[in-house]
């Protein structure tokens, strides 16, 4: 057994990220400069890992999320081979979560205000950018599959006209569009599986999965905050606004 940091609260940290932006290294940044991250030209599919050190402040639970894309593909040996002790180092936490592999659904995303961020990390090989700082309550650190969460992100994710978008449905109607999928429940999950996703899903009572494309580009957009949720293999979706 590898020395892997499994510290994972369920269901929070996947959605963080989904899809954080990029930006210059901070101005504070040492010589010589960190390499600043570029957008996959194919942003739809792109692998990608995250690293979430959490910390116990005075106001509570707190967050930060490390992101590699834009520096490569998250190789997997490097991946693997990433203990408790070197995080636990890094981050000066005990409590430390990976999440990833992931792979964006989206083709394109824009990014304001608190979520654009800097600061650059070098760890076992791996290259991370940090995208976001935020609180947690125990509550979004513990919540099962399958309910809402609220983060906090200033992002517009667009999918393209005439490309498939991967959905769930809600008893109530509410829909929630997938903004990642994992290979972290599922190690052999693809991309071309997805339109029948729901098969290997363990969806509740009056839950469905479904996939449709959209005629002009679809935009989802959080102003401050995003309402998510992820299935039971930790697939992430955001929730679109009701008609």
């Amino acid at each position: 057994m590898t020395d892997r940091c499994r510290l994972t609260p369920r269901f929070f940290l996947a959605a963080l990220v989904a899809a954080l932006p990029f930006a210059a290294p901070s101005a504070h940044a040492q010589s010589p400069a960190p390499p600043v991250p570029q957008l996959p030209a194919t942003l739809r599919d792109a692998r990608y890992c995250e690293i979430v050190p959490i910390h116990v402040t005075r106001e509570g639970l707190r967050a930060s999320v490390y992101n590699t894309l834009g520096f490569d593909a998250c190789p997997a040996d490097k991946w693997e081979a990433l203990t408790r002790l070197q995080l636990f180092r890094q981050f000066e936490t005990l409590a430390v979560v990976m999440n990833g592999p992931r792979h964006f659904i989206m083709d394109d995303i824009i990014a304001t205000g608190a979520t654009k961020t800097g600061e650059v990390i070098t760890i076992g090989g791996i290259t991370l950018a940090k995208r976001a700082e935020v609180g947690l309550s125990l509550h979004q650190a513990m919540g099962p599959a399958y309910s809402e969460q609220t983060i906090e992100r200033d992002t517009t994710y667009r999918f393209e006209a005439g490309k498939p978008v991967f959905t769930l449905t809600a008893p109530d109607g509410a829909v929630y569009v997938m903004q990642s999928y994992a290979q972290i429940v599922d190690p052999t999950l693809t991309y071309a599986e997805l339109p029948g996703l729901g098969a290997k899903l363990k969806l509740p009572a009056g839950w469905s999965y479904g996939t449709r494309t959209p005629d002009a580009d679809l935009l989802l957009t959080a102003n401050g905050t995003a309402t998510v949720i992820q299935d039971d293999l930790k697939n992430t979706y955001q929730k679109m606004p009701p008609r």
